[in-house]
């Protein structure tokens, strides 16, 4: 079994990782306001509740989780300093930070922790944590700077699911309602910025905190204005109104880095976007697994990209990009090959003349990916009709399992399971949730059951090569790519960093550390 072990990081590492070195004439100045476009509003100012894409991104500035991962994939210290693990990896003993102050000035305890715990284990809260945190059997705070979690199960991913306020934030003791999600204001958090107001469509604003713990911000005041339209957020950008947008469009991103634009600069986010192809499984046409390896044979996976993306992204075959530690090597995976393809298409019974239907969301760039998978599955004698959507229908009708195959977003987890997991898991063909294809082989998951629990990380390893080795036989999805992301900000924004998924505060980097080469 693991052995204990005991981590302890200076908070110098915490501060400094990641960062660019600054030259004596670059020195970070302090003050200013800082503007940011993004794509999308929040939705509640509760922060243990919907706690993905924007919403996270968002709350970042404001919550911090119990440890954090630095940009090489590594577990270090956040509001814990250090940590031991048990023998049987069953009993987790965080050792809490001392002195960091929550925004209304009370200090952070063990209790504050439990509190955080609790309220998302909660089923009637609503918490996206309680899926993280299903493993806990018990929560025990033994004195004010030491938090004990017993999980039920010795799991290698444990505390990997900790490393972001995805699983929970530290808020103070009682300081939501149970079973209400919409509180009118949010709770006071640990992080540099505190929380100011929100205009629903128009801004958020959050000041700098002067008793943060860590790293303090160099801006007085961040502005969050919600642009939908990408265009929008960039013409914003390039008329000054805003300093930095998030999901710059590609096209412009483009001219940026052909030097067409000037006095403005790029920030990649290099695994923000994992693209690929859905086929729902559970009905025809795509229960036919001969018809899905057809498409996966006449797919040119770069040529999507590249018509997609203008140019920017990498192919993939699997849920991790190519050089990924959980990049499994030497796993068979289908190819370009249209006279294969023709061939596959012919043992499958496909009705010639039939015509398939993918569905689209509106506003995407699944349009052009689709057109150009249409273009392909035309050469091997497959007719597709492309079908769009608003979000809701699309969302709606994907849940239901109302579709025959379409494309499909996401990015990776730091661990397998968490990857793998939900869209190997069998669920109600009705009721998909995460698992939209419905696949189910009752082999493939007992494997992820097993790898859930092995510590062992040679096993492990091996069990994930059986696990992706059959998904790639049986295709309940073809992986498309890795498309990064991009910040573009104004040339006097300084020192802003992100990581691999596109994060505004990534551990060792981000908004706090932004500094301003002229005043706003």
């Amino acid at each position: 079994m693991k052995r204990l072990f005991k981590i302890t990081l200076a908070i110098a590492l915490l501060v400094g990782l990641a960062l660019p070195v600054a030259s004596t004439a670059d020195q970070p100045k302090r003050g200013g306001t800082l503007t940011m476009a993004t794509r999308k509003d929040l939705t509640t100012m509760n922060p243990l509740v919907t706690t993905r894409s924007t919403d996270r991104s968002i709350r970042d500035l404001m919550f911090e989780p119990l440890v954090g991962i630095d940009l090489k994939g590594k577990i270090q210290p956040y509001l814990a300093e250090s940590w031991d693990i048990s023998k049987d990896g069953r009993l987790y003993t965080f050792h809490l930070r001392k002195g960091v102050k929550f925004h209304d000035g009370r200090e952070m305890t063990a209790q504050d922790a439990k509190y955080a715990i609790d309220y998302s284990m909660n089923p009637k809260n609503g918490a996206y944590g309680l899926t993280r945190l299903r493993l806990i059997e018990s929560v025990e705070t033994p004195d004010k700077y030491t938090l004990k979690l017993s999980i039920k199960k010795a799991s290698p991913a444990f505390l990997t699911q900790l490393t972001t306020i995805g699983a929970f934030s530290v808020i103070p003791k009682e300081s939501l309602q149970e079973g209400g999600t919409r509180p009118d204001r949010f709770p006071p958090g640990t992080g540099p910025f505190k929380f100011v107001e929100w205009k629903s469509k128009q801004r958020m604003v959050f000041d700098r905190f002067d008793e943060y713990w860590g790293q303090k911000a160099n801006v007085d005041r961040v502005i969050l204005r919600p642009i939908a339209n990408s265009t929008v957020r960039f013409t914003a950008l390039r008329a000054g109104d805003v300093d930095i947008v998030e999901r710059a469009p590609y096209e412009w991103v483009r001219a940026v880095a052909d030097g067409k634009i000037k006095n403005i600069d790029i920030v990649k986010a290099p695994y923000a976007g994992f693209r690929r192809l859905y086929f729902n499984v559970a009905d025809p046409p795509f229960n036919n697994k001969e018809l899905r390896q057809a498409v996966a044979h006449a797919m040119n996976k770069k040529e999507i990209l590249h018509a997609a993306y203008f140019g920017f992204g990498e192919t993939t075959d699997q849920k991790y990009p190519r050089g990924h530690t959980w990049y499994i090597d030497g796993v068979p995976s289908p190819s370009y090959d249209l006279e294969k393809a023709k061939a596959l298409l012919e043992q499958s019974g496909y009705k010639k003349g039939k015509t398939l239907t993918i569905m689209l969301r509106q506003g995407e760039d699944q349009a052009t990916e689709a057109t150009v998978l249409q273009a392909q599955l035309k050469k091997i004698g497959l007719k597709v009709k492309l079908d769009v959507l608003d979000y809701g229908s699309y969302t709606d009708r994907q849940r239901r399992g109302d579709y025959s195959f379409m494309f499909f977003g996401g990015g990776y987890d730091p661990d397998p399971t968490l990857v793998y997991g939900p869209d190997l898991t069998c669920v109600n063909p009705k009721r998909r949730i995460s698992n939209v294809a419905a696949y189910c082989n009752k082999e493939v998951e007992a494997l992820v059951k097993k790898a859930e629990t092995e510590m062992d990380p040679t096993k492990r390893k091996a069990l994930f090569k059986k696990i992706v080795t059959q998904v790639s036989e049986d295709l309940p999805f073809i992986p498309v790519g890795y498309v990064p992301r991009f910040f573009t900000v104004r040339t006097y924004v300084k020192g802003f960093t992100t990581d691999a998924g596109g994060a505004f505060r990534p551990w060792g980097g981000g908004l706090n550390h932004v500094w301003l080469d002229k005043m706003r």
